[in-house]
């Protein structure tokens, strides 16, 4: 029973993925910050290590926060900080 779950993919995947998680969602707003406004292609282009859903669902978790402002005009989105007069 040990062995099985020494291979179960879930089990050995999971931590580095909360950590990778949390590191991206601090970097994401460390420049979020930085910027006052970003657009979501500019998070993507300085993220290359990370996927646009990746990125996207780290500022999504923070909007749902109120640790940022998201927003779509057409088919850009922008995130803006909570801190930037608007």
């Amino acid at each position: 029973m040990a062995i099985s779950m020494l291979h179960d993919p879930v089990v050995i995947g999971q931590a580095p993925h909360r950590d990778s998680d949390r590191s991206l969602v601090g970097t994401v707003l460390d420049h979020i910050n930085e910027q006052a406004v970003i657009g979501l292609d500019t998070l993507v282009c300085l993220l290359p290590q990370y996927s646009w859903n990746q990125i996207f669902q780290a500022v999504d978790d923070l909007a749902r926060q109120k640790l940022v402002v998201l927003r779509r005009h057409g088919f850009e989105y922008s995130v803006f900080s909570i801190h930037y007069a608007a």
